[in-house]
């Protein structure tokens, strides 16, 4: 886990599915924290063959839908992102939309992701309302 930074604004300029990245205007890529999407089977953790899925595989059609529903959520939106760790060259962060709500229960809720229990706890994700 990375020491506590400041929550940063993030306007989403393009979703690639439903756990992120979602790219914002100022160049951060963001992970969301605590859910898992489907993948994409061309995604680098379907690509390795002795990769450990926990809730979906790597589907086209379900990661399509997944990625539109986070984008009607977020495209042109600006986001209050928490920090909670790294992924890969991405933040992971708790993030709030403009409307007060958890992107991550707004994804869960939608059915576009998850919960992805080990990370939940770890980034003190909290109750969905």
């Amino acid at each position: 886990m990375m020491p506590q930074l400041p929550p940063f604004e993030c306007e989403v300029v393009r979703v690639h599915d439903g756990d992120g990245p979602l790219w914002c205007r100022s160049g951060e890529k963001v992970r969301v924290a605590g859910i898992q999407a489907p993948d994409f089977e061309d995604a680098a953790p379907c690509r390795r063959p002795a990769a450990r899925r926990t809730a979906y595989t790597c589907n086209d059609v379900a990661a399509r839908r997944s990625q539109q529903i986070v984008s009607r959520l977020t495209l042109g939106r600006r986001l209050i992102c928490q920090p909670t760790g790294r992924s890969y060259s991405r933040i992971v962060a708790r993030c709030t939309l403009p409307d007060g709500r958890s992107l991550s229960c707004a994804a869960i809720a939608a059915g576009a992701a998850v919960r992805w229990d080990r990370y939940w706890r770890e980034y003190g994700m909290g109750e969905c309302r």
